[in-house]
């Protein structure tokens, strides 16, 4: 696996709005700083609408349409820019993967989970089979003749990460992966985002489900966001200890 971190430098974001003849630029990011490190489990925690889902979508290149973009997005090396679409295509797979906030909805309905990873596999030149994925991330070798309709929640969580780990990326994101999975589930997938860490991958994870986090002990870093800018990004050891009022309230010591 190439292993590499990624960073947010300075990164303001406005997304033109239509509403009937005119059109306003809405300010959604504000000179937000972020680097997800090589080998760690950062957590990206904050109330709803406070950009999270923004920043990953800066780091995987998949900036909504109307988006005006300033400031650096560094993958290893290199520094791409939000219209750079033959760049972001060149490393998203192979050295960026996404689990996206609903994974039922990523998978194509008529067609079984097999034939999907496949596809995925033959695109990336991957190193595993369908099968092996799908033991990659605690599924039967059986899920590869199913359609996703007849998977559970869970399972259909597990197929996006497999799908999402196929290439070996070394930078992960994953956007909420535990939301309306139960407690066994949760921490199954909280597991493994934790061995993609330990194996090399920078993993970013958007979440709001902090305890179940907590307690898989996989998180090492947290960064906080507020209003479309990110307050801090501590050690965990250092969050848990915060007095700020608003960190712990998301942390749940106190009411939000």
């Amino acid at each position: 696996m190439v292993t590499f971190s990624a960073a947010l430098t300075g990164l303001t974001v406005d997304i033109d709005l239509r509403r009937g003849r005119r059109c306003a630029a809405v300010p959604v990011l504000d000179q937000v700083n972020l680097e997800v490190n090589a080998g760690r489990v950062t957590a990206l925690i904050g109330e709803s609408g406070c950009g999270k889902s923004l920043v990953a979508a800066a780091l995987s290149g998949l900036m909504p349409p109307g988006s005006r973009v300033r400031g650096q997005v560094r993958i290893g090396d290199r520094e791409l820019r939000a219209g750079d679409e033959a760049g972001w295509r060149a490393l998203r797979g192979r050295h960026i993967g996404v689990v996206p906030q609903s994974a039922a909805t990523s998978l194509t309905p008529v067609r079984t989970v097999g034939s999907q990873l496949a596809e995925i596999c033959s695109r990336l030149g991957a190193d595993r089979t369908p099968e092996q994925l799908c033991a990659a991330v605690a599924l039967p070798a059986s899920v590869v003749g199913r359609y996703p309709h007849e998977l559970s929640g869970g399972m259909a969580q597990r197929v996006a990460i497999a799908a999402a780990l196929a290439g070996r990326p070394a930078l992960l994101i994953a956007d909420e992966p535990t939301s309306a999975l139960d407690p066994d589930n949760a921490a199954l997938v909280w597991r493994l985002l934790g061995e993609a860490a330990a194996d090399g991958a920078a993993v970013l994870v958007i979440t709001h489900d902090l305890p179940s986090l907590l307690r898989a002990a996989v998180c090492d870093e947290v960064a906080v966001m507020a209003r479309g800018t990110v307050l801090s990004h501590e050690p965990l050891e250092d969050t848990l200890s915060s007095a700020d009022p608003y960190l712990r309230a998301l942390l749940g010591t106190v009411p939000v």
